[in-house]
């Protein structure tokens, strides 16, 4: 087994990103060293495990959509200020526990972006399978978008949102240097995934922050798996309303559609219908097929955060407690559960009982587990490792 292990601690387009950011780059060549087709690939694979950890640690999963749209404003007691997302989505789309979050998630989370960076000229990327390389740009951008909410949280306005330290709009910011290549988050979906992968499945697995994108996952893409897990994603999607949304007489679909348009849909309209029907249920399906116009305005740019970037309590004040450091903050944020918090879960528990009593679950996948006679495996516990192997040699 081949390991690269780094020492690292244990433990998310500005909006005006849509067309103009999602055209391809007029150099041709900048991106080229990034196409996974242009070498011989070996039988290599990436062990993200350690990624998968973190998420099941920090993501909230909400489970599957039952289409009931979200209406009105909840009401706090003691006040009559509401501080959460009043869009319709808002009880859609997994979440980031980002209140929870301390100094050491962050660093963790930055670390470990810092480990993936360096990662491809640790080894020979090209090499990679296509299935391996499409999974580290999934992940990498998945850590990088993650990184940039929790640094500038309690911020929510994604569209607005400046990468952090810096006046650049997040998407569009250098973010990121692979292979020596200075890169942002749109280079990563539109100049690299969505040019060099011809299969519109790969929408989904870019978390842009937002409640309106396709779900961040409680697990790391992995070579292997890949595929099915851009399907889990897009069956959830689509099926949700912030994927497949409609008026008596217009078919709304997501903005994400609109963007991904000039690589998976040049015939627009009888593409983009397809490709829904290839994930929608028979109820959404349904809409689909209605001869009725299309229009890509389906859009939520709030954080997909627990509270909105709120901790906000019930009642006119928010009780406060003094650490042994001297420093003030809200009480516990409400035992760890702000109001905005409490609202999403009771809903989403609610809407679970009911799809428990209707005989419906998630995902079920049977798994091959491959022979992997050569994995890459991104280590947190080095100095653990280093030990071990230390007990294991024999003393003179």
């Amino acid at each position: 087994m081949l390991q690269f292990a780094r020492a690292i601690l244990v433990a998310l387009f500005c909006l005006a990103a849509p067309m103009a950011a999602a055209l391809q780059s007029s150099d041709e060549t900048r991106f080229e060293q990034f196409n996974p087709s242009v070498a011989d690939h070996g039988g290599q694979q990436v062990d993200y495990s350690v990624w998968s950890d973190m998420l099941s640690d920090i993501v909230l999963n909400v489970g599957l959509s039952d289409r009931r749209s979200a209406r009105g404003d909840p009401i706090f007691t003691g006040t009559r200020i509401y501080t959460g997302n009043d869009s319709r989505y808002r009880y859609e789309a997994n979440r980031i526990i980002l209140h929870l979050f301390e100094d050491f998630h962050t660093d963790a989370i930055s670390a470990y972006r810092a480990e993936l960076e360096q990662l491809p000229e640790q080894i020979n990327f090209g090499a990679l399978h296509p299935n391996e390389q499409l999974s580290y740009w999934l992940n990498l951008y998945t850590v990088a978008v993650v990184e940039q909410v929790a640094l500038n949280y309690p911020r929510h306005d994604l569209d607005r949102m400046r990468a952090y330290g810096t006046n650049e709009p997040l998407y569009e910011a250098n973010i990121l240097t692979v292979m020596g290549e200075a890169l942002s988050l749109n280079d990563i979906q539109y100049n690299i995934v969505y040019r060099y992968w011809d299969d519109p499945l790969v929408i989904y697995g870019f978390f842009n922050g937002s409640v309106g994108s396709p779900r961040i996952r409680r697990d790391a893409y992995e070579g292997d798996t890949v595929w099915r897990q851009l399907e889990s994603n897009g069956r959830e999607f689509v099926n949700a309303l912030r994927g497949v949304d409609s008026t008596p007489n217009r078919l709304d679909i997501s903005e994400h559609y609109r963007m991904a348009r000039p690589y998976f849909f040049p015939d627009w309209e009888n593409e983009v219908r397809a490709h829904l029907l290839t994930l929608a249920n028979d109820d959404v399906a349904e809409l689909v097929e209605r001869d009725m116009p299309l229009r890509a305005n389906v859009n939520e740019w709030g954080l997909a955060d627990m509270t909105n970037g709120s901790n906000r309590c019930g009642g006119s004040i928010s009780p406060t407690t003094t650490n042994a450091s001297g420093v003030e903050r809200e009480a516990s944020f409400c035992s760890n559960l702000p109001d905005n918090a409490r609202i999403l879960l009771n809903f989403v528990i609610e809407r679970r009982l009911r799809q428990m009593r209707n005989g419906l679950s998630g995902d079920v996948f049977i798994r091959d587990l491959p022979d992997r006679s050569e994995q890459i495996v991104i280590n947190l516990d080095e100095d653990e490792d280093e030990e071990a192997e230390e007990a294991e040699e024999p003393s003179n």
